[in-house]
């Protein structure tokens, strides 16, 4: 059987200025100066992370390690296009709204746990109460006296209040605790916009991308019209068989027949830009215009591996959430101690019961009490003790979930500048076999009209130059992609907020229209940045 946690309080009825009083108010102050220093629990310190000095391939990419990485780094692609939808995506994007209003709600929950610091009990309660007292009470008149035990009516109005004092720093520990979750969530909302930036860039490069293999096959097929309609003027001439047509035209169509599937694939691909921009799938195709693969500039700024820990996002949330178990171990060894709390009642009662009447209430019926209390938990049988262990292990999880984080993004910067050097070379080896697949077929055509070769040999030729014109605009598209994915992993593009505030002000509008939300900033401040989060003044 458990045993219940012991409760020992003091009252006064009436209050005098006596010497016990003054002892009391000398107990209360001191217990307001301990509760002020006392702070069960371990205060946390960033873990250390060993980190590379240097890039594995930043001689090779010719990177400046020396200089930040651009907050608008998509700028150097110099497309006014890309720059608009960008700019229309951070305002517009829903799951930036809702990892903005995730702030807010952070926001809110710290302020619950900074309330916690005060009197967590304060309220004003009245009541009527009427009674009919049983025969057998022991109150009750004796039998045989003539006398039974009368009906009453009792008031009671007055103010009602209980603090427990932060004695061990379980509040405290609360609000750093609801400080860090606020901080994670406002890096959450930067890790976010820094997705989102990526998708938006990646999908505009893939559409480009489309677009110029779209170029390509029609240009394919206007080249082997013509070689259709040469194969097809000697068959009718006599100089070749049916054969040689028959292959020019098999060739036609296989090209023909890759146009719908790339056309899909565009219109996908600008399927996935509406939504990113918030808008449902429409036709966005006169807006975004026809125009070449961006291309990435010759010099790249990435900085040094240690400016992670500080750049990227999702590092700053692992160590925030750390932060927070830290905060939330410490609550939990503070119940091993006695808990120190103040009560009392200011008010008014008054009963029907003999002379008096419930008219008394306020003439005659003042009442008040209070004092401390103190509750020691005793006999729990091992759940205080092993919840502290579990809070301990989700706080070294936390830890070691850090560490992963860092790993993590340590891993995605060196693959995605490895994927971007892999990808500049394969490029410049398709150009120049695209170039060579072009004059050979145009040698072949030339040979084939004078009769020194035959058809299959311009087969071949046009055959080669689709499929390396095609692989070398894949490979264009990929080292926009792979940079784009660098700078991701290097977490670029969180530090420039929506020229219109994260959250739209039709939105902020309906949440005061439902809910009062005090002074909820209409722009900028809605979400902090760069880890620039302030708890309130307590």
């Amino acid at each position: 059987m458990t045993l219940p946690a012991r409760s020992f309080a003091l009252g006064t009825q009436a209050p005098a200025v006596t010497d016990a009083s003054r002892c009391l108010s000398l107990l209360l102050l001191l217990l307001f100066m301990l509760s002020a220093c006392a702070k069960v629990g371990p205060d946390f310190s960033a873990p250390d992370t060993a980190m590379p000095t240097g890039w594995q391939d930043a001689v090779v990419l010719g990177a400046t390690a020396t200089r930040e990485v651009s907050e608008e780094w998509w700028r150097t692609f110099d497309d006014a296009t890309l720059n608009g939808l960008l700019a229309e995506a951070r305002g517009g994007n829903l799951s930036l709204q809702v990892a903005a209003l995730r702030v807010l709600e952070a926001r809110a929950r710290l302020g619950v746990a900074v309330g916690n610091l005060y009197p967590q009990r304060q309220q004003a309660t009245g009541g009527l109460t009427w009674t009919h007292p049983s025969d057998r009470t022991p109150t009750a008149p004796q039998p045989g006296t003539g006398r039974g035990n009368p009906d009453y009516v009792q008031t009671s109005v007055g103010l009602d209040a209980a603090w427990e004092l932060d004695f061990w720093g379980k509040y405290r520990r609360g609000v750093e605790a609801a400080d860090a979750d606020l901080r994670a969530a406002a890096a959450d909302y930067e890790a976010a916009m820094v997705a989102v930036t990526a998708d938006v860039a990646q999908s505009y490069v893939l559409y480009r991308t489309l677009q110029q293999q779209l170029a390509i096959a029609d240009n394919n097929v206007a080249i082997q019209r013509e070689s259709l309609r040469i194969a097809t003027a000697r068959f009718n001439y006599g100089a070749t068989s049916e054969r040689d047509m028959r292959q020019a035209l098999s060739l036609l169509r296989d090209t023909e027949a890759s146009i719908p599937s790339l056309a899909h694939s565009l219109r996908e691909a600008r399927n996935a830009l509406c939504v990113l921009l918030g808008k449902p799938p429409q036709d966005i195709a006169a807006m975004l215009g026809t125009a070449p693969i961006p291309t990435a500039p010759p010099g790249l700024a990435l900085g040094i591996p240690a400016d992670l820990l500080r750049r990227r996002p999702d590092v700053r949330k692992a160590e925030y959430a750390a932060a927070g178990q830290c905060a939330r171990l410490g609550v939990a060894k503070a119940d091993f101690y006695p808990s120190v709390s103040l009560g009392g009642f200011v008010g008014f009662t008054a009963s029907n019961v003999g002379a008096f009447s419930t008219g008394d209430t306020f003439s005659h019926g003042f009442t008040a009490y209070g004092g401390p209390g103190l509750t020691l938990p005793l006999f729990n049988y091992g759940r205080i003790a092993n919840n502290v262990r579990a809070q301990d292990a989700r706080f070294q999880q936390a830890l070691t979930a850090y560490r992963e984080t860092v790993l993590s993004a340590l891993r995605e910067t060196e693959d995605g500048i490895d994927r971007y050097l892999n990808a500049q070379g394969r490029a410049a080896l398709l150009a120049e076999s695209a170039a060579d697949a072009a004059r050979s077929l145009e040698l072949a055509m030339v040979q084939y009209q004078e009769g020194s070769t035959d058809f299959t040999t311009v087969l071949t030729a046009a055959r080669d130059l689709s499929t390396r014109q095609d692989a070398l605009a894949q490979a264009s598209g990929e080292i926009s992609q792979s940079l784009v994915a660098v700078f991701k992993a290097l977490g670029g593009g969180w530090r420039t907020l929506p020229e219109n505030g994260p959250i739209p002000l039709e939105t902020l509008r309906e949440m005061r229209a439902r809910t009062d939300w005090g002074a909820l900033p209409e722009e900028h401040g809605a979400v902090p940045t760069g880890g620039d989060v302030r708890p309130p003044d307590i």
